[in-house]
């Protein structure tokens, strides 16, 4: 049986005792770390989890997986995720992929960023569509996001920006890149709706024990440093009046 075990969004101590249980009792643990990170080392990782654990990289989930999927045939396999297993869509592709060569499939779910954002104080059934904000790079300079924030915009709904996280170089973008590139967008793009006047929230180090929560002006959280990654962006729709407590009481504590 292959196993996917979502970890939380911390360390090795967010995890299920469910999901322990399968780590324990697996002929081999592997660890897809490229879509996400940890606050602890692979070391750390592996001394709390009492395993040692293999590095996947994204090449070897999209593209050698097939005999690791073939071993959990005959063993039970365990694939680590951050965060949950169906936050991103490489996960989804993993689990059609072991299903269609017909070898079982167990999911043990956990924390991600889409639901601990919720401490925000922004209710999560008010969030549209969630957006990703990618490094521009020679010939990649996608501007896509804009609209969807702006269809959200539209209808009174928050908006989640994800900020890229390539894990393997490592480079991980900060709220102020993000904002940085938002900015540059609609410079290009004229949607007429990113404006340094806007409320915004900056969020780093969601699920941490020093997680860090700053709404404002756009203009004025560009300005922060939120320290140590990752990073991401909220943009407000119509706010509830609690949900404009909620954000009184994360600019209070700056």
């Amino acid at each position: 049986m292959l196993s996917l075990v979502s970890l939380g969004l911390c360390d090795g101590n967010d995890i299920t005792l469910r999901g322990l249980g399968l780590v324990r009792h697996a002929a081999a643990v592997y660890i897809e770390g490229y879509t996400s990170l940890l606050r602890c080392s692979h070391e750390e990782l592996e001394a709390q989890l009492g395993r040692p654990i293999t590095k996947l990289s994204r090449e070897d989930i999209e593209q050698r997986i097939n005999p690791l999927l073939e071993r959990a045939r005959a063993e039970e396999i365990v694939i680590l995720v951050i965060g949950d297993v169906f936050g991103a869509t490489t996960h989804a592709d993993l689990f059609l992929r072991a299903t269609q060569l017909h070898v079982p499939v167990t999911v043990v779910h956990n924390a991600s960023v889409l639901n601990a954002v919720g401490v925000v104080g922004l209710e999560l059934y008010k969030y549209g569509r969630t957006v990703s904000i990618p490094y521009w790079g020679p010939g990649f300079e996608p501007t896509s996001y804009l609209e969807g924030i702006s269809k959200n915009l539209e209808r009174g709904l928050h908006t989640l920006c994800l900020l890229d996280i390539k894990a393997e170089e490592p480079r991980f973008m900060s709220v102020q890149e993000g904002l940085r590139q938002l900015l540059t967008a609609e410079a290009r793009e004229h949607h007429g709706i990113i404006q340094e006047d806007m409320l915004v929230v900056g969020v780093a180090r969601i699920g941490y024990p020093d997680a860090r929560i700053v709404p404002g002006p756009l203009s004025e959280v560009m300005k922060i440093d939120f320290g140590a990654p990752p990073h991401c962006i909220i943009i407000p729709g119509k706010l509830h009046p609690v949900e404009e407590e909620m954000l009184a009481f994360w600019r209070a504590k700056k």
